[in-house]
Formats: C-alpha cells, structure tokens, sequence
C-alpha cells in the first residue's frame, strides 16, 4: 500500500433532514451503534440559521457561518420564475471562500465528493466529483452532470455501474452513491478525503412526512448505507488508518396546516417580497419599516410566528445580505409566488426548533471511544477535520472540538 501523506483518510457522511429528536432511532440502528460505541457522539450540535441544507452544508465544509460566505439559500432569489424553473447553487465558486476541499488539495491531497451540495465544476480541487445538480426540465441528466462533474471519471463510473442503478429518485441515488464510495475505498489510490450525502431521509420526509412508515423505513435505508462504508473500509485494511464523521444538518416538522403565499400577499400590497425557506421567509423591501409594520399588522392571518429584524438577523450570523425575516407558526410554511408547495414535512425553522439541534459522529484516529461529548457548532466541523487531516484552516468561524480528542490540541 502506498504511503499516505496525511495522519489519517477521512470519510465525511451527511445524513440529510434528521436531528436531535431522531437520536434514539439512530442509536439503535447497526451501524449508527457501531459508531456510538467505537467514537464520540454529540446530539447537541448548533446548526446554521437558514435551516436549510445548502447553507448549512456550505458552513460545514468551510466552517464559517453564512454571514462569511455566500450561499444565503439552496438558490439564488428568482422572483416569479416557477420552482421547478429555478437554478439553484451547484457550483463550488459560488461559495466564495475557501473549503476544506482547497484544505485538502493544497497539501496535495486527493478528494472525492458525491452528491454533497455546492460541490460542482470543482476541477483542480476534487479528483472524482459527482456534484448535486437537479436537471430542470427539458434538460438531459447525464448531460446536465458532465458540465458539473469530473468528467472522464463519470463517463468511466456511468458505463461500468449505471446498470446496478434502479433510477434517478433519491433513494436510488443514495443507494448508487454509496456504491461509488465503496469503489472509490478499492482503488489502491484511494481518497484521502472523501465527502458523501446521503438525502434520502429529507426526501422521504418531504413527501410522506415525519414520523410514517415511509419515513422509519428511510432511516432504516439510511443505516445501510453507512455499514457498507463502514465494510468497505473493513475489507479494505485501512480500518485503523481511516476516520469517519458523520453530520446531520437540521430535523423537519410536519406542515399539518398547510402554506400561507406571503409572497403573493406582499406583492399585492406592493409592500415588497417574500423568498421562502419552507417554514420561515426572507423579506426583501424598499421601505423595510412599512413592511414590518404591516407584518405586524396581518400576524395572525398569515402565521407569523415572530418576525426577525436586521439586529437580531446579525446576531444569529445571519447572511449579510438579508435584513428582514420571517418564522411560521408551527405546522404552517410559506410558498412563492407563482410556486406550489404541497411538502407533508418541511424544515426552515427557527434555531430555537428541537430540529436546529443535530447529529454528529466522530469516529477512530484520535478520537475518543464511547464517549458523548456536551456539543459543538456546525461550522466546528471543517476546522476538525483539518485538525484530523494535518490541514491548514485558520480562517474559520469555528474550531477544532477539543472535547472529542483524546490528547489535548496544542
């Protein structure tokens, strides 16, 4: 086996859409188990506020919260363009800082990535890349990958294993990346970093809700997954060389009263705009005071729960450029204008929801065993790796989590 240039290989997994009220279900499973005996676990991580999964996914790749860099939102604001239409942040430029991704690579390091958001047309930075990219309509999926992708290697990956993929929906996806990672752990170069997540849960949530039968059997799903990874490494021989993380990044609630249009409600009253986040909203208006004052004014009918104003935006490290939000009153969320919404279960919460508190794993190399650890912060996530990987990543917002390590961090 050829030697490796950093103290450890690390595998990063997101499990996308659960949290701290999941945790029990998660300690019992398998693999998840495993984890929890051979490692650290904390189920009292803060996430990032917006709760949604680009912003929080791209905090916990460049451990900086969203106010340092720039993905606000899954997408960019699109006024008036139909959801199914709108382009969402799928390129790594559009984070607009250094991740530990650029970590990685400049000590020479070679990165997979699969599936992880904002993670495309990464080359120079990941070597095998399989970015999230939702084709639009009309668009071809192969065609719309290869322009986001490493190329070669998803011409190479699609001819030799698409066949064991049952189709394009998101179960299949996880089922298909997790595939991928096992290849990836057989090649005699494998990974030093690799960065895989896992949506099948946030999915299922979405359209089934929390707490169905559909949903305990994705979480089920979701822990299969995690033990082929976890045989991969074990058939591979690197079981004592190699480190797993496992990060969730917010819970979901059920919509069980459905979706207010604010957006449509704002704009009728020529009053500004709304941007949703499922169940809270960005607000954007030339006269801010007027459109808070009739926010107010109009709570109860359009289920405002509370309103956050630019001070209280700033010290949650909200994205600079939002100045005025909103939160729904539990089992409500809001939709754009000229959108549809019909989710069972949504998330976009505020940082006070039990679903702001997630999941996280750390485990083998210098890390702690059998130990609960009292929490973290999201944007703590990437400064540890780094600790973990010999890496340079000064710049955070956040930092190593001493707590997990066995020796103290200088």
């Amino acid at each position: 086996m050829a030697k490796k240039k950093c103290p450890y290989n690390v595998i990063l997994i997101s499990v996308d859409a659960v949290a701290s009220p999941d945790a029990e279900s998660f300690l019992a499973l398998p693999a998840f188990k495993h984890f929890t005996e051979r490692g650290c676990f904390t189920d009292n991580v803060n996430t990032v506020y917006p709760t949604i999964t680009y912003p929080i996914h791209t905090s916990a790749i460049t451990g900086k919260y969203p106010e340092s860099h720039s993905i606000a939102h899954n997408e960019p604001w699109q006024p008036d363009v139909n959801d199914k239409m709108r382009k969402w942040y799928w390129a790594v430029k559009d984070i607009g800082t250094r991740t530990l991704w650029h970590a990685a690579r400049e000590k020479k390091l070679s990165v997979a990535s699969l599936l992880w958001p904002v993670s495309g047309k990464a080359t120079g930075v990941i070597k095998w890349d399989f970015p999230e990219v939702l084709p639009l309509p009309g668009e071809v999926p192969v065609i719309k990958m290869m322009q986001y992708a490493s190329k070669l290697w998803l011409a190479v990956t699609e001819l030799r294993y698409s066949k064991f993929r049952q189709g394009l929906g998101r179960c299949s996806m996880d089922d298909y990346m997790a595939l991928l990672c096992e290849k990836l752990i057989e090649k005699k170069n494998y990974p030093d970093l690799i960065t895989v997540h896992f949506a099948d849960t946030d999915d299922t949530r979405h359209n089934k809700g929390v707490g169905t039968e559909e949903d305990k059997a994705a979480i089920l799903r979701m822990d299969r997954r995690v033990q082929r990874l976890i045989d991969a490494v074990k058939k591979r021989g690197i079981e004592d060389r190699t480190v797993f993380a496992v990060m969730s990044d917010h819970g979901q609630q059920n919509i069980e009263k459905g979706y207010i249009p604010l957006d449509a409600k704002l704009c009728d009253a020529k009053l500004g705009r709304a941007h949703s986040l499922g169940m809270g909203a960005y607000i954007y208006a030339d006269d801010l005071e007027k459109t808070r004052a009739f926010l107010e004014e109009n709570s109860s009918e359009l289920h405002i729960k509370y309103i956050l104003k630019n001070e209280e935006l700033r010290k949650i490290r909200a994205p600079k450029e939002v100045v005025l939000a909103v939160q729904a009153e539990d089992g409500y969320g809001y939709v754009d204008r000229n959108c549809e919404c019909d989710h069972l279960g949504d998330h976009g919460f505020g940082l006070e929801a039990p679903g702001a508190k997630t999941l996280l794993w750390l485990v083998g190399g210098p890390f702690k065993k059998g130990v609960k650890i009292g929490g973290a912060d999201i944007v703590d996530i990437a400064p540890t790796i780094a600790e973990v990987m010999g890496l340079a990543m000064d710049d955070c917002d956040g930092k190593a989590i001493s707590e997990a390590f066995e020796k103290p961090l200088d």
